[in-house]
């Protein structure tokens, strides 16, 4: 979807408010003081913008990015494309704008070419330009290191990182359809790091050991890896059991601060026997966790009975906003998990400094996800004006013990921002009778209450063939 900024016509209403002014001026040609304004270039040929004066901006998620350029008077619009180059024929956007800027999605580890071109005004005789501009951008970040086919816990110990690269993020790049190992616990302590193959179609595969898992007690970032955890008995993400000393933040409750997102970007993740995320029992707050276009397969084993998959419990803390968009959460064993998200009953975003906090689940299938459990458990979030929640277009089936919307939120403030809209919620081989339409939890009244009859679920493939959830393609969309 885009997202347009004010237009930024000729002739249009004035605004007698502070920042409208502003706004509109910077867009516009004079003010005459009627209010309306004027062009004062007539008749002439324009020309585009210079490469050079346009700004592409991502925004903190790095999932948006606002391109913007300085007015050019007299002008009657922009015609705008973009493209990726990996598809060079079919431009991701195609638009005339009545502005200077556009706000747009954004995906990481992209070649983009941008072409701009300043359209002509017939009420001043004003003419196109003779060419488009052409900005040729990319959302790549430099790679610190590549890693060649090894043991990465052996190769990091036999490259220590550098000291004064605490606080930068650092790439290291894995050999596309690679095979790497993690023998023992790769923690990567103070230093922010991303793990990422550098294709983004050829997944290098990351096989845990017996006693292999990866730690961190700052940023992390995975993307574009297949990893293999059947062997591990580890969390697939740990937070150091020994955690960096200079992000206690003593003004807030003492919690250990890890304010760089923690990620997962277009993963597999086969055969998670126990924690997906486990605090070590230490007090963390993660500020934000962030998971796309990933698969996440749990084989559970009998230790998880009374445990969370995301596990920021044991030592008080919790994850200030859990986001996962795109992503498929599947139980492939019969073995008893009690909550899939559970933070300690003490975590709210006061607590650590904040002044909100969220759980937003869009485009999700969930199978068998603490089929006789909770989908979580936090207390501490509920019934608050800050706690706000957007599960949107997911599929679940056997999750939460029939009661999905109810644990998912818990007590809804109906100050916060709440937004719930055509997830499916099917138990049992029925549709849940508790949680949405006429109660308070998920009252948008557009649950879609029929089977969404995956192809083969048993196996893997959640492909729905339900009329509603086909209609509405709901779900993980690489199912469709």
């Amino acid at each position: 979807m885009n997202y347009f900024s004010a237009s930024c016509k000729r002739l249009c209403t004035f605004l007698a408010v502070a920042v409208g002014t502003w706004f509109l001026t910077s867009c516009a040609d004079t003010y005459d003081g009627n209010e309306t304004f004027e062009s004062n270039v007539r008749n002439s040929q324009l020309a585009s913008p210079a490469e050079g004066d346009i700004l592409i901006t991502p925004n903190t998620n790095g999932d948006k990015m606002t391109i913007s350029w300085p007015v050019v008077h007299g002008a009657g619009g922009y015609e705008l494309a973009l493209y990726d180059l990996s598809d060079a024929s079919t431009p991701l956007v195609s638009q005339t704008i009545d502005g200077c800027s556009l706000t747009t999605d954004r995906e990481e580890d992209v070649n983009y070419r941008l072409t701009l071109k300043t359209l002509g005004n017939s009420k001043y005789n004003n003419t196109d330009a003779p060419s488009a501009t052409e900005k040729l951008f990319n959302s790549f970040e430099a790679s610190f290191a590549a890693i060649p086919e090894c043991d990465l816990a052996e190769w990091f110990a036999a490259h220590p990182l550098p000291s004064d690269s605490v606080g930068v993020n650092l790439n290291f790049d894995l050999t596309p359809g690679g095979h790497y190992t993690v023998g023992s616990l790769l923690d990567f302590g103070a230093f922010t790091v991303t793990l990422r193959t550098s294709s983004k179609t050829n997944n290098a595969v990351v096989t845990y050991g017996e006693k292999g898992g990866l730690a961190t007690s700052a940023g992390f970032k995975a993307k574009y890896i297949t990893f293999e955890c059947g062997a591990s008995t580890q969390p697939v993400l740990a937070l150091s059991e020994t955690p960096n000393p200079n992000i206690l933040d003593s003004d807030h409750n003492n919690h250990y601060q890890i304010t760089d997102p923690v990620s997962f970007l277009n993963c597999t993740i086969n055969n998670v026997k126990r924690y997906f995320m486990f605090d070590n029992k230490v007090k963390y707050c993660v500020k934000d966790f962030v998971m796309t276009n990933t698969l996440v397969k749990f084989t559970p084993d009998d230790k998880m009975s009374s445990s969370a998959y995301f596990q920021i419990y044991d030592g008080g803390g919790f994850i200030n906003n859990f986001n996962a968009t795109n992503c498929t959460f599947w139980g492939a064993s019969d073995n008893k998990v009690q909550y899939f998200i559970r933070y300690n009953n003490s975590g709210r975003c006061d607590r650590a400094g904040y002044t909100t906090n969220s759980i937003t689940l869009k485009s999700c299938t969930f199978y068998n996800i603490a089929k006789e459990g909770q989908m979580a458990n936090h207390s501490g979030f509920d019934g608050r004006n800050t706690s706000n929640y957007e599960i949107t277009n997911n599929i679940f089936v056997d999750c939460g013990s029939g009661q999905v919307p109810r644990r998912l939120t818990g007590r809804i403030n109906t100050s916060a921002v709440n937004i719930f809209g055509y997830n499916t919620y099917w138990f049992d081989g029925a549709p849940e009778t508790e949680g949405y339409s006429t109660n308070s939890y998920d009252t948008s009244n557009n649950a879609l209450q029929s089977d969404p009859a995956f192809v083969d679920p048993a196996n893997g493939n959640f492909t729905p063939t339900g009329a509603e959830q086909v209609a509405r393609k709901t779900g993980d969309p690489r199912w469709w």
